[in-house]
């Protein structure tokens, strides 16, 4: 028997030492590209709507009836993870950070500018959302919203004559209806070139939605609008001169100033078209038919956050003001309260 020691002991330690020397060079390679790499223009727009989210937060302290303290929190997580010490010395090196916010008017419009140029569309979409959030808490804040008892018409409740009944409602709906053709879905197909002015939010230069697809997402989203704008169309014929009926006014020329813009004119061409002469009214049109037309506006304020997702850079401009006006205009003729933190994305 030999008494020299076996080989195979000092070759395992080798393997072991070379493992280990391996993995320490892994270790440094990750730290030195977490230090080095470049922060790219996604992280850094990401980054600073995280820092106007902690802002309205922080500094801003909105009422916690309309936008409590957990929503807050929900939109701070949706925008992901906090920067690290690379990532905060990155920013820093460009020179760009998030300005501080005045309002949460401010805020959402800081959340635009960020999604303008975001190639990533979840994290554009995330954006939307929350930008929503805060334009319907600010119509809130600032009061004008209108009661669902201002804006429940007698004409309209079916109790309001000895005449009235459930039979004589559902023959005013389509006399409704009817009246409404005229300007819904020929204003959305930019048939009628007349009468409201432009709506302040519309950009000036819009770029054409894209037309090499239709896009089912952004489609929706259309329809969407055009069955708000046809709601409210409806819902101002059966309302008496009033704030509910300005409010509602109002949106109805919101809804055909969007669709008659050039740049839908691409979506509104698909086959089928995304527009209709008519759309089913809310359930609870008869009850109180501007708060119906809310409800249909909260419904397209969610379809646009999901086409902000489906769209590109260039076109998001014109689904950015879409999603300004019906976020304002939902939360002013159907109040939510608290509103929602993250619509279109929970």
């Amino acid at each position: 028997m030999s008494c020299r020691p076996s080989a195979a002991r000092p070759r395992a330690w080798r393997a072991l030492a070379a493992c280990l020397a391996a993995l320490l060079l892994v270790v440094v390679a990750v730290g030195l590209w977490a230090r080095w790499r470049p922060l790219s223009d996604d992280d850094a727009a990401r980054l600073r709507a995280l820092s106007v989210a902690r802002a309205v937060r922080t500094d801003l302290h909105p009422d916690a009836s309309v936008l409590p303290g957990t929503a807050l929190d929900r939109q701070v997580d949706a925008l992901g993870p906090a920067a690290t010490p690379s990532q905060v010395r990155r920013l820093g090196d460009r020179g760009n950070a998030a300005p501080a916010v005045s309002s949460l008017d401010d805020a959402a419009d800081q959340l635009r500018r960020e999604a303008g140029t975001v190639q990533d569309g979840d994290l554009a979409s995330t954006m939307a959302s929350v930008a929503a959030s805060w334009w319907a808490a600010s119509v809130t804040a600032s009061g004008s919203t209108s009661s669902h008892s201002a804006a429940q018409d007698p004409a309209s409740s079916g109790n309001g004559s000895p005449g009235s009944s459930g039979s004589s409602g559902s023959s005013d709906d389509s006399a409704v209806a009817g009246d409404s053709d005229s300007t819904g879905a020929s204003s959305a197909r930019g048939t009628d070139k007349t009468s409201t002015a432009a709506s302040p939010e519309a950009p000036a230069s819009p770029t054409p939605l894209r037309t090499s697809e239709c896009e089912t997402t952004e489609l929706a989203a259309v329809t969407a609008l055009d069955r708000a704008a046809f709601t409210a169309e409806a819902a101002q014929a059966r309302l008496s001169p009033g704030a509910a009926a300005d409010a509602v006014a109002a949106a109805s020329a919101h809804g055909r100033d969007l669709l008659r813009e050039d740049a839908v004119a691409p979506l509104l061409s698909c086959d089928p078209p995304p527009v209709a002469a008519r759309h089913e009214l809310p359930s609870g049109f008869h009850g109180d038919p501007a708060a119906a037309a809310g409800e249909a506006q909260h419904e397209a304020t969610e379809a646009v956050v999901r086409a902000v997702a489906a769209s590109s850079p260039e076109e998001r401009d014109w689904w950015w003001d879409a999603l300004r006006s019906t976020s304002r205009d939902a939360q002013r003729l159907d109040p939510e309260q608290p509103v929602a933190a993250l619509p279109g994305r929970d």
